[in-house]
């Protein structure tokens, strides 16, 4: 039996390591206690066919309704979406529509899966190997297919969704590896590849050719990258690819239904030498790629980078002993089929996400979420979501950089994006009045009316905010005893509150 929790406790794990309590559910989960709650999160089925019919009931982001949605479809299908030539004459709603219906889905399951750490899980996965659909047309027609690799591992095997991302259309494109050919290899994905998927900045130590002056580990591989790593393994890669009709070797021409390819004749086969580890020459199909990405995901400076980040995502600040914790699993269970659902558990299971001083800002999509939860709001997103999302500094898969949406509050607290944060949720809080578990608020006295709306939002911190607003609402000349308009304005100021900020 896992012992209770404290309904605090509850209040933040479940917006931690969630996206924030719904009505009752942070009693529940002080009942159930956190070694419950997690193995039923953990065990939370990739697909929930509730959350999946609530998207398919969203309105279709194009001109034309009758056009057949993207969401679902193979990208094989999506092909001529991809095809870029003068010739396609193709405009830039249909090219933009698999992402936006993307970006909608996502909104709808943050707010609604029952699986929410399932949920979390996704949105780190998406950050750590980040792609953006500002980086062409190519890259946002392919992110369906790419959300489904990430979802498919995002409680797998690291070195598994590792070569999902690695051999992923949306993520050849953005880094540019479909061109990365013998006697002229591309070192965009090479570079990223360690030093923002796997070994981390902190592994690097300079710009030197060869790593000979680089310690070993046990076993022989250097335990940290230079320069000349970097070019060897974009080596390595080279030929990993997308087939969109080229010519490959004399007149064969690849398919074009923009899947990934492997070309042998664009690949160089001479001997590589990556982190100390010879690469024999001329090696079988993809052996060169494939040995690179085992040294990289087994790599000890893999597992304290990823844990490590990992830890600041879900518990909101250095935690030391739940570092170590998930780290040893990681490495232990390298070669489990389950190994991250080991490695979460390792990390989660313990005092630190529950501890008060933790946390971090809500970034727009936490907000956006949390806010709908809280109220149990009536919630189809569009457009008009979206474009408040990205003024407020968060536009899903929009982030341009490789570094992915940034985890510190600088892009989410300048004048613009607090101002668009207030009236997103502004916007969202006009719909309380309709909420039946809601709606008897309605002409109540302004104290138990805000003390109420309070008390979903924020928990345990619910008591000065609640009599705050209240006070200020009654000064300012607001109604003693609101009406529905009324109540959606004060659920928008408790949403605006500091105290909802704050995970």
């Amino acid at each position: 039996m896992s012992p209770r929790l404290s309904s605090d406790a509850a209040f933040r794990l479940l917006g931690r390591a969630g996206y924030g309590a719904r009505p009752g559910e942070a009693e529940a989960l002080a009942r159930q206690g956190l070694g419950a709650w997690l193995e039923s999160q953990l065990a939370a089925p990739v697909v929930e066919p509730a959350v999946e019919a609530a998207i398919d009931q969203l309105e279709a982001p194009a001109e034309d309704p009758a056009t057949p949605r993207t969401l679902r479809q193979p990208l094989s299908a999506l092909a001529p979406l991809m095809d870029t030539s003068p010739e396609a004459r193709l405009p830039p709603e249909a090219r933009a529509r698999p992402r936006l219906e993307l970006q909608l889905a996502t909104l709808v399951r943050k707010a609604r899966a029952e699986g929410q750490l399932r949920e979390r899980l996704v949105e780190f996965w998406h950050d750590h190997f980040n792609v953006s659909f500002l980086a062409g047309p190519r890259v946002a027609v392919a992110l369906p297919d790419y959300d489904r690799r990430i979802r498919a591992q995002a409680l797998g095997n690291f070195r598994a969704l590792l070569e999902a991302t690695a051999t992923a259309p949306a993520m050849l494109y953005y880094l540019n590896n479909q061109s990365s050919r013998a006697g002229a290899p591309n070192e965009n994905y090479a570079r990223e590849l360690i030093e923002l998927h796997t070994l981390g900045r902190e592994a690097y130590r300079g710009a030197a050719a060869d790593g000979a002056a680089v310690p070993l580990l046990p076993g022989g591989v250097a335990a940290q990258y230079v320069d000349g790593d970097v070019w060897e393994a974009a080596r390595a890669f080279t030929g990993w690819s997308v087939a969109a009709g080229q010519v490959a070797e004399g007149q064969r021409r690849l398919p074009d239904d923009f899947a990934f390819a492997y070309v042998a004749p664009w690949h160089d086969g001479h001997r590589k030498q990556v982190l100390g580890q010879v690469l024999a020459p001329f090696a079988p199909a993809m052996a060169d790629g494939r040995r690179v990405l085992d040294l990289l995901a087994f790599h000890p400076a893999t597992a304290r980078f990823v844990c490590g980040k990992l830890a600041r995502f879900l518990i909101g600040g250095p935690a030391p002993a739940a570092e170590a914790r998930a780290e040893a699993v990681f490495r232990t269970q390298r070669e489990a089929p389950d190994q991250l659902v080991r490695t979460v558990r390792a990390l989660v299971d313990g005092p630190e996400i529950l501890a008060p001083k933790a946390g971090r800002l809500r970034r727009p999509l936490d907000v956006v979420a949390a806010a709908v939860r809280a109220f149990d709001l009536p919630f189809a997103p569009n457009r008009a979501l979206l474009r408040q999302m990205a003024a407020a500094g968060q536009e899903p898969f929009g982030w341009p950089a490789p570094d992915g949406q940034p985890l510190d509050a600088g892009p989410y607290l300048g004048a613009s994006a607090l101002r668009a944060r207030w009236a997103m949720l502004g916007s969202l809080a006009r719909r309380t009045g309709t909420v039946p578990g809601l709606a008897p608020l309605v002409g109540r006295p302004v104290a138990e009316a805000t003390a109420r709306l309070a008390a979903l939002a924020l928990g345990p911190e619910a008591a000065r905010p609640a009599r705050l607003i209240a006070e200020v609402w009654l000064a300012e000349g607001g109604s003693p005893a609101p009406d529905q308009a009324a109540l959606g304005r004060l659920a928008g100021w408790v949403l605006a509150s500091p105290e909802f900020q704050a995970l």
